[in-house]
This record gives C-alpha cells, structure tokens and sequence, in this order.
C-alpha cells in the first residue's frame, strides 16, 4: 500500500503538478467571475486561507483587494509567488496553517475566504480552532466564505473515482478511499506516452459536515450563518449538492 503522507508533505510533492491538474488559468477567470458578485464596495482587504497555487488570491488582487495569503505548504506557495509575478499583482504570502495564524493578523481583514477544499484538510482536532482564528482574523461585521466538497453526499455514495482530468501529455486520477474516521484521498498521475511513468500520492481529509461547520462557526462568535451549494449562491440540498459553500459574518464588538 503507498504510503499515506502528511497533508503538507502530500501538497508539497503535489505542487510542480498543480496547475496543470486544475487548469489554473481557467480557474482563476472562473474563480474572479464568481467572487467579483461576492464582494461589496466596503470590502477593501481580504485573507485566502489555504492559497494553494494562488488561484483565489490572485482572483481577489484583481478585483482589487489587498490579499494576505496563508498557507501550510512551502513548494506551494513558491508556485503562488511565481504565479503572482506572472499575472502581475501584489499578494502577502505567510507560511502558516489555519489554526496557526499569527496574533499580528487579528481584526485586519474585510473578508476571509477559504476555497477549493481547504477546510477538509484539517483534521478534527484543529477544526474548531482554524473556524476560530478565522474569526480573529475579522474586522468587526466581517466576512467569511469557505468551499468545501459536500461530504455528506460523498459518503452516501461512497463513489471512489472523484474524476479524471488530462493536461498536456499527463493524466491525473482522483480517487477515494473510505476509512470510518477519515478519507484517504488519492492522487495517480502518468505520461500518456509512457504509462508506466506514475506517480500515486495519498493523504488524510476529513469530512467535516454542514452540523460540524454550524457548530464551530457558533461556537468561533459567527452569526448569520448561511449554507449553499456553490458560489452562486444556490440553496442547500445536503444529499445532492457536490459542494458546501459556507458564509457567514461576525458579530459586531464593542
């Protein structure tokens, strides 16, 4: 059986393959589309929490936010610096995990989103305390958006291939394995021209529900707390919707 690595270890291997895999540059078109309906005029400042490969980041400097980005793996955020640089926006980039995030970065944030599956690589332990420092992280009457996969229909159906995707001469097979407390997620890649040429990478994510984001939201200070289905903003349907889309606000302090 291969190894299962630790989730910044299985990203960091993951990294000079990423962007190929999520075909970035249509990610970023489709990620500014959605987020540009998001955000209001008040919105000036913003945090990607799990940045990745820059594609949120890089959608909100455009729409002209001032981003601070974070995120645990190193080789990922090379490939979001480098990516910065070609699409020629300004981003602040820190290496740190959610439940981390340094003190210096409380109240300075007009919104905080954290897309494209982040919050199901965080294990149950320092679930409650990454929804919290999201919510330090706030200014007063802030914003949070989080993306996830909705796991409550991934484990009705317990369907193991997630997809198959092909980028220039590789194909990339995602695909699941069920455990009782967690999922292993799976990564096999290869040369179209040389199949044998593969690599299979796997890690632990969790399937955190819409009940346990409820919870941890409640219990971090945030109100108002919506749940839909994608960014457009669809209603919940928990054993249908392929996505959870989360946002919420935080209550006002004096």
């Amino acid at each position: 059986m291969e190894k299962i690595l630790p989730n910044e270890m299985f990203y960091n291997e993951l990294a000079s393959e990423y962007d190929a895999m999520i075909s970035f540059d249509k990610a970023v078109e489709s990620k500014k589309a959605h987020i540009k309906k998001l955000i209001t005029a008040e919105m000036k400042s913003a945090a990607d929490i799990g940045c990745g490969s820059g594609v949120d980041s890089i959608a909100l400097a455009s729409l002209g936010l001032k981003v601070t980005a974070f995120d645990p793996s190193v080789e990922m955020l090379k490939a979001s610096k480098a990516n910065a640089e070609k699409t020629n926006v300004e981003i602040d980039f820190q290496n740190c995990p959610a439940d981390n995030i340094p003190r210096e970065f409380d109240k300075k944030f007009d919104l905080v989103v954290s897309l494209g599956n982040t919050f199901a690589n965080i294990p149950k332990e320092k679930f409650s305390a990454s929804l919290k420092r999201c919510y330090d992280i706030l200014k007063p009457n802030g914003q949070l958006l989080i993306q996830v996969l909705n796991y409550e229909k991934i484990l009705n159906e317990k369907k193991r291939i997630v997809n198959i995707t092909e980028a220039g001469d590789n194909y990339f097979i995602r695909f699941y394995d069920f455990a009782t407390e967690h999922i292993v997620f799976n990564i096999l890649y290869f040369s179209k021209s040389n199949p044998s040429n593969q690599r299979l990478i796997s890690t632990k994510i969790y399937p955190h529900s819409s009940e346990n984001f409820k919870s941890g939201l409640e219990k971090a200070g945030f109100s108002s707390i919506q749940f839909y289905s994608n960014l457009e903003l669809i209603p919940l349907t928990k054993n249908l919707s392929t996505d959870l889309v989360i946002w919420s606000e935080k209550n006002f302090e004096f």
